[in-house]
Formats: C-alpha cells, sequence, structure tokens
C-alpha cells in the first residue's frame, strides 16, 4: 500500500471516497484544504481507501478529513495516517463516536463539543453588522488570534475575497455560499452568545440552506427555534496541551471543523 501527498488531481477520488462513506462530496473544500494544508492518501491496487488533511498554524496543527474505505475498515489504517501527521506538537481535531477511542488512544482529550445544524434559518435579520472589506483585514486577523489563539489570515484574505465577513461592534463572523442551497456561517466570533446569535442571522438572511457548528446552550437553542436540525455532535480533542489556546468562551462556531 503507498502513502504518498494528495494534490488537486486528487479531489476526484477524495469526494468519491467521502460520498462512498456517506460524506458530501464537497470538492471545493477539498480544493481548499489541499491548498492551504497537507493532505495524505493511502492507495491499493483498487485506488485511494484512506485519507487524512492537516492544517498546520504556528500554535498547532488541525487535524482532518480522517477516511478510510469500507473494503478496508479494522486494518490499522487511520491510526497509520493520523501517526503520520503528528508532529509533537500541540494537535487538534474533532472526532466523532466511531473515531473518538482510536485518537483517545494517540494522546488527545476532549476539551470540549460542536453541534452541527442545517437547514433554513428563520430569524429575522437584526442587521447590527456590516459587510467587511480588505481595510478590515488587519482588524479581522488580530481577533481571530486573540479569541482562537491560531494565527490564520489565508482564512480571513479567503474568506473577503470568496465569501463575506460581517463585522459589529461585538464581534465577526464569516460565511461562504458551498452549494446552491448550502451556506456555511464561521468562523463566529463574539463577545456573548447574544451577540453570536445576530451575526449568526445576519449571515444567514436571504438564505435557502444553511450550515452551523455551535456549542453555547444558548446559540443552540436560538438556530433550533429558527428552523435549523441538529445532524449530530462531535467531539473537540486536542493533544499535547491541557486545552485550546486563546479566549474560546468568545468562539461560538468554526467555519470548518477542518480548520479548528
Amino acid at each position: 500500500m503507498e502513502l504518498r501527498r494528495l494534490t488537486l488531481d486528487d479531489l476526484t477520488a477524495c469526494s468519491d471516497l467521502a460520498e462512498s462513506r456517506s460524506w458530501p462530496r464537497e470538492e471545493g473544500k477539498w480544493g481548499f484544504l489541499l491548498t492551504h494544508g497537507e493532505g495524505w492518501g493511502l492507495f491499493d491496487s483498487g485506488g485511494l481507501v484512506g485519507t487524512t488533511v492537516v492544517t498546520r498554524y504556528p500554535e498547532v496543527a488541525s487535524v482532518s478529513m480522517v477516511l478510510v474505505a469500507q473494503r478496508r475498515e479494522r486494518q490499522g489504517l487511520a491510526r497509520r495516517l493520523v501517526s503520520h501527521v503528528l508532529d509533537g506538537g500541540v494537535s487538534t481535531l474533532f472526532a466523532t463516536a466511531m473515531g473518538r477511542p482510536l485518537y483517545e488512544q494517540l494522546g488527545f482529550h476532549a476539551v470540549g463539543f460542536t453541534d452541527i445544524h442545517a437547514g433554513e434559518l428563520t430569524a429575522p435579520m437584526p442587521n447590527t453588522s456590516r459587510i467587511a472589506t480588505r481595510a478590515d483585514l488587519d482588524e479581522l486577523v488580530a481577533l481571530d488570534i486573540e479569541v482562537t489563539g491560531i494565527t490564520r489570515p489565508f482564512l480571513w484574505e479567503w474568506l473577503l475575497a470568496r465569501g463575506t465577513v460581517r463585522i459589529s461592534a461585538h464581534g465577526v463572523a464569516g460565511s461562504w455560499q458551498a452549494g446552491p442551497e448550502r451556506l456555511l456561517i464561521g468562523p463566529v466570533l463574539a463577545g456573548t452568545p447574544r451577540d453570536a446569535c445576530d451575526l449568526i442571522a445576519d449571515c444567514a438572511a436571504g438564505s435557502r440552506g444553511v450550515r452551523v457548528d455551535v456549542h453555547d446552550p444558548e446559540v443552540v437553542a436560538f438556530v433550533r427555534a429558527h428552523g435549523l436540525e441538529s445532524w449530530g455532535e462531535c467531539t473537540w480533542m486536542v493533544m499535547g496541551a491541557d486545552r485550546l489556546p486563546g479566549d474560546r468562551a468568545r468562539y461560538h462556531a468554526p467555519l470548518l471543523q477542518a480548520l479548528g
């Protein structure tokens, strides 16, 4: 079996593998992650049978997209892939219930959770925010470092160019149209849960379908009261540190779990 770095030429194979495990195809997401991170794949004579992606920041590495073909389950492929990208520093990931035992064996421990929500958000637009421009980039990056403890200017540069970023007096929120009825909302950085709800509502205005991954009880109650349904929880885990950096009480939603 061959282990090698994934490239953009592997997008179709990655999407096929994801679809075979009942994940969305999301070639745009794969392309973004392979451009800004390291993707690794295991190949046998039948093609791609396992993947993982690691996005490395100065402070932490975020591990994601751990997938194994059904015909290769329970053969240690996920362990091999994740072990390959761990570098001894602080690492984080979101674990499904199925994957959590493996990550605990590798040294990860739980520090929180996120609850995936999707649907049509019916909340009225508070209109308490404005659309950010390139001139706001330094402010966005600085706030992100303060809240998440992670330096990732590429995320905000990409959102300003390809998505929408909204700024209020109390926080910021990004969003990206991943499909005709699939607006991904995040990151949401806000002083209070109420501020986060207002930003989410502003981002979702006019969209037929959204996804946002949240954990604060007040925010969860808000999105459920306005039309979103839970798709299930994932456990936020970390290795190499007791906790994640930053002021995490103000980090209400990631854009992608893969990005930490």
